[in-house]
């Protein structure tokens, strides 16, 4: 493992300062690598991990999608609580032969859990969800009181 000193310089060229970030990171990757193991993220993030979510806002309702990749559809499970939207799952990790040794592991494995507040003008009852390659979409409609009204000027 090499040592890393800091020797201040004169004016560097941008490359140069690009160049030493990049040998620092390098630096960095292989004291986690050393001190943890095969891989920066070996057991250190597999007990769990959070899914990217997006939430979009249409005129008559929210759409929510979250990337599950490798997560069957049977093991997520969605509940509405008051206000609160919960989704929870596990992303189980592939069977790896006695003979076969990991050289790096970047992907995440584990139980998950991501929990949103809810506007107060949706219909809980109405929601809908869906799963296609990976994303799953969560269709939250608007309550009628919710939804934007066209007012028509008199006279």
């Amino acid at each position: 493992m090499a040592m890393i000193r800091w020797q201040p310089r004169g004016a560097m060229s941008p490359r140069g300062s690009f160049h030493e970030m990049d040998q620092f990171r390098q630096e960095m990757n292989s004291l986690m690598d050393w001190a943890f193991g095969r891989g920066w993220g070996d057991g250190l993030l597999e007990s769990s991990w959070v899914p990217p979510v997006d939430v979009v806002q249409e005129a008559d309702k929210f759409r929510v999608h979250v990337d599950l990749p490798g997560v069957k559809r049977d093991e997520i499970e969605i509940t509405v609580h008051g206000d609160t939207l919960t989704i929870k799952g596990e992303k189980k990790r592939e069977n790896v032969s006695k003979e076969e040794d990991t050289y790096r592991s970047e992907r995440y494995y584990g139980s998950f859990s991501r929990s949103m507040t809810l506007p107060a003008a949706v219909d809980a009852n109405r929601i809908e969800a869906g799963y296609k390659d990976g994303v799953l979409e969560i269709v939250i409609p608007k309550s009628e009181e919710a939804k934007p009204k066209q007012i028509k000027i008199q006279g």
